[in-house]
């Protein structure tokens, strides 16, 4: 454990302060209360020098669902230093000390918002994660036939949580890679979010099949979350947003799924939609990563390849993976082996996230294409990796 890089409660006013100066945002009441939730559920790094804290970051232990594979995986936020100390290292050591922690812990995957996904590259990040955006303005608004016998009940979202808990968690926001969010992260979310609302959908005493998480300014009508599990409720949602009509000017859709969308309306014309590059992740622990991952083939001759880790060098070396009447071989040795096809920690954390195959990586030049590649590819979920969260 790098137990000299991690804090105690005796210096939460001192990273408070650094995260003010670092990010330039001003002291509240309303952001000390979001951030000590923060600081008291993650795990805080820092670098002192001359007595100040001059570096520091969160490691915030979650829990994802891959697929049906709940997996520990341990969110990077608040990298920081002071402007004096920048471009020394500080930020790059507390981020390998996080990484090695988490290796030792067992946490299995890593995700964080990059300021800079160059930056993020050189501790085996990778992009993984997008969002659609969807913007129309007030008088191209569709107009949407409502025929549902369910009803809508508008919430504060703080009143409003334990009604959905169990709708977010049956979709796909919480099933491709997102977090199976802990009652603090959900009660995290409306001290940060204080003004966000939420529109429910429940057909008589049934469960809820759909809510949508929204907030409002003077101008603009912006959705952050949009569950909908049953036809109806998708079309009793939708009608509820279109129906403020012309009391906003732009009608806003920020969907965590990256697949487009814009086809289930008449005339997509209408409709501005932008891909937003969203977050970054990174495989901490490959052998338990392998040990839980769905696996797409209950049958498949021996693969053979190498991995490069510089920064967690447990995964380095060559692995050896088969598959004989669905029972999983895996064998690692820490010294690569010569003519196998050799990986990066972030082409592989893109293929076996889902994000892009081996197959497509190749053919952008990005590396060699090889037989043993094909194979592996064909063992790999090829579904978008989905995550709602920010952190």
């Amino acid at each position: 454990m790098n137990s000299h890089f991690r804090l105690d409660n005796t210096a939460k006013k001192a990273l408070y302060n650094l995260y003010l100066y670092a990010f330039n945002k001003p002291d509240s009441e309303f952001r000390r209360q979001f951030w000590t939730t923060r600081f008291e559920h993650g795990i805080p790094y820092g670098i002192y020098a001359d007595r100040q804290l001059v570096s520091g970051l969160f490691s915030m232990p979650f829990k994802v669902n891959f697929h049906g594979h709940p997996l520990l995986m341990n969110g990077i936020t608040d990298v920081m230093s002071a402007p004096e100390y920048s471009g020394k290292g500080g930020a790059g050591s507390l981020m390998k000390a996080a990484l090695v922690d988490m290796y030792e812990n067992h946490v299995v995957l890593s995700y964080l918002a990059p300021f800079s996904f160059a930056y993020y590259r050189k501790f085996g990040y990778e992009q993984v994660f997008d969002h659609q955006i969807y913007r129309l303005s007030s008088p191209n608004l569709p107009r949407l036939q409502n025929h549902t016998e369910g009803q809508i009940h508008r919430h504060l979202l703080k009143n409003g949580i334990t009604a959905i808990k169990a709708a977010y968690l049956n979709s796909p926001l919480s099933q491709n890679g997102g977090l199976i969010r802990q009652d603090w992260w959900w009660q995290y979310l409306t001290e940060k979010h204080p003004d966000w609302e939420v529109a429910i959908y429940q057909e008589k005493s049934q469960p809820v099949t759909g809510y949508l998480v929204y907030s409002r300014t003077t101008t603009e009508f912006q959705v952050h979350e949009f569950v909908h599990a049953t036809p109806a409720s998708y079309q009793a949602l939708a009608s509820f947003v279109f129906k403020h009509g012309t009391g906003y000017q732009t009608y806003t859709f920020e969907n965590a799924d990256p697949n487009y969308q814009g086809d289930l309306l008449a005339d997509p014309y209408m409709l501005s939609v932008t891909t937003q590059p969203y977050m970054m992740a990174r495989i901490v622990n490959l052998q338990a990563f392998f040990a839980h991952y769905p696996i797409q083939q209950a049958e498949f001759a021996p693969i053979s390849f190498n991995v490069e880790d510089d920064v967690v060098p447990q995964n380095s070396g060559n692995w050896f993976i088969s598959a004989t009447a669905g029972k999983i071989g895996l064998e690692h040795d820490s010294v690569s082996k010569s003519g196998a096809p050799n990986l990066t920690m972030q082409q592989l954390t893109k293929a076996m996230m889902g994000y892009r195959t081996l197959a497509s990586q190749s053919a952008f030049g990005q590396l060699t294409d090889s037989a043993e590649l094909a194979k592996l590819d064909q063992i790999f979920i090829h579904q978008k990796p989905i995550l709602a969260d920010y952190f």
